[in-house]
């Protein structure tokens, strides 16, 4: 039986009633939502969604998701459905423990622009400012077996907008093509991290400074550990490792206790299990093999375990983490990172979509700082992207941004329709909502499903004002 704990009216029925389960659950989350109708959203359309991701955990397309979401500054909704462990049958909560990997990159975002409104950086310094190492970059085009000087300085900007040249090494099951100099000396740094030879970020940035960058800075989106490199900036300029310095200048301010680089052993029990298809588990049960360690065969056929097969087993586990903290949050699918929390994650949306303010009406930011980490990076010919995140990602023709991580682990703002959405599951490789079979994907949708919910609020609204100026006239 799937568990299906929600917040918002159900279908034909007028009662806020919430379950006891749905209660206890929220209250230790500390996660209060409002009736979505009297913000102008249909309830009903969130009952469709409900349904459909319930549907989605019955049928094992996702082992268990959890979601909040945010209008006009309230939260109108919170669901938790399914399996946060199916095997041990653990509930999917709000405060359920899952792996960022990517989405850890908003939160260096984040820390580094509270150096920048102290006047100890700016996105427009030079890398070379902080990290000398980077001071005579080299380019090797794609194709090219040669490199040449950089024709500018990689500026902290380029770090950010992933337009610095840095890349990623190659992909799970990928090998580097005959002559990629620089994917085969990617590889070896990231399996320098994954085999303890390098343990430090500084020793990790200081190997990537004499790789070749992929192509100019500042012209070609190319996403790798440019926030690896920008951590180790934050660090340099504030005197503290990274971990240290989320703590007390994002983490703290914002009230957030779950999102952290490891889970202490009396907590293990609210990390979610780490999920994904048979092809990506075969692809990782080598790499496990190569560390000792071996991976189970699932219970359910769509559903393999990746990241060990207990939770102690993880590596996120405290003791068994990755010894470089990863800016960028992917030293590969099971290496690297930030957990974190849909309630916590919630926090940090909230404060996004405020301009700066945190639930507690501290001011972490200025409104015109987080205008200025929002706005377009990427020339016209390329997909826009932010200093957060990336634009129009989450629903067709939307100027919302956001970040997601390898799991499945989304957050979003648009301010267009005031629409703030975290979305979390423990998936790798969750089908996209059109590829579904027997659910309806635009019910399965929910940046979709809140778009249309909030015209067709705004279309309700305009009839009752007409109707109610007609009504006066007459």
């Amino acid at each position: 039986m799937v568990l299906r704990k929600t917040n918002v009216l159900k279908k034909k029925k007028v009662s806020n009633a919430k379950s006891p389960r749905t209660q206890l659950s929220q209250k230790l989350a500390n996660v209060q939502a409002v009736d979505p109708g009297s913000m102008g959203i249909s309830a009903d359309m969130l009952h469709d969604y409900e349904a459909a991701m319930e549907q989605m955990c019955k049928k094992g397309v996702i082992p268990g998701c959890a979601s909040i979401v945010i209008h006009k500054g309230a939260i109108i909704h919170t669901g938790e459905w399914g399996f946060a462990d199916v095997e041990k049958g653990t509930p999917f909560k709000l405060d359920t423990l899952c792996r960022l990997h990517c989405a850890t990159k908003s939160f260096m975002a984040t820390a580094f622009f509270t150096l920048v409104e102290e006047g100890l950086a700016s996105p427009e310094d030079r890398l070379d400012k902080f990290l000398p190492a980077f001071a005579e970059p080299r380019v090797q085009l794609e194709g090219s077996e040669k490199t040449v000087p950089a024709k500018c300085p990689i500026l902290i900007k380029h770090l950010m907008s992933h337009t610095s040249g840095l890349a990623y090494a190659p992909d799970l099951g990928e090998t580097p093509e005959p002559g990629d100099a620089v994917a085969l000396a990617y590889s070896k740094l990231q399996q320098g991290v994954l085999k303890g030879s390098i343990c430090t970020l500084k020793r990790f940035v200081d190997g990537l400074a004499k790789v070749p960058l992929y192509d100019h800075p500042g012209r070609k989106y190319n996403y790798g550990f440019s926030y690896d490199v920008l951590a180790r900036v934050i660090e340099v300029i504030a005197g503290k490792s990274i971990d240290k310095v989320l703590t007390q200048r994002v983490f703290k301010p914002l009230g957030i206790r779950d999102v952290k680089w490891a889970v202490p052993r009396n907590e293990q029990h609210r990390l979610a299990v780490l999920y994904g298809g048979k092809g990506t588990w075969k692809k990782l049960s080598v790499a496990c093999q190569m560390k000792g360690r071996s991976l189970a065969k699932p219970s359910r056929p769509t559903l393999y375990k990746l990241d060990g097969n207990k939770p102690q087993d993880s590596h996120w586990c405290e003791g068994q983490q990755c010894s470089v903290l990863s800016g960028g949050g992917f030293m590969g699918y099971l290496f690297g990172g930030l957990v974190g929390s849909v309630a916590d994650t919630a926090k940090f949306v909230r404060m996004l979509a405020s301009g700066g303010l945190t639930e507690s009406g501290h001011r972490l930011l200025q409104k015109s700082t987080i205008a200025v980490m929002e706005r377009n990076r990427i020339k016209p010919d390329q997909d826009p992207v932010n200093f957060l995140g990336n634009i129009g990602v989450f629903k067709k023709g939307g100027t919302e941004y956001g970040m997601g991580g390898a799991g499945c682990t989304y957050w979003s703002i648009d301010r267009e329709d005031d629409v703030h959405v975290v979305w979390f599951t423990q998936h790798i490789d969750m089908p996209d909502f059109t590829e579904l079979k027997g659910i309806d994907p635009k019910k399965a949708d929910l940046w979709g499903m809140m778009h249309t919910a909030v015209i067709k609020g705004r279309k309700l609204k305009k009839g009752a004002s007409k109707a109610s100026k007609s009504k006066k006239k007459a």
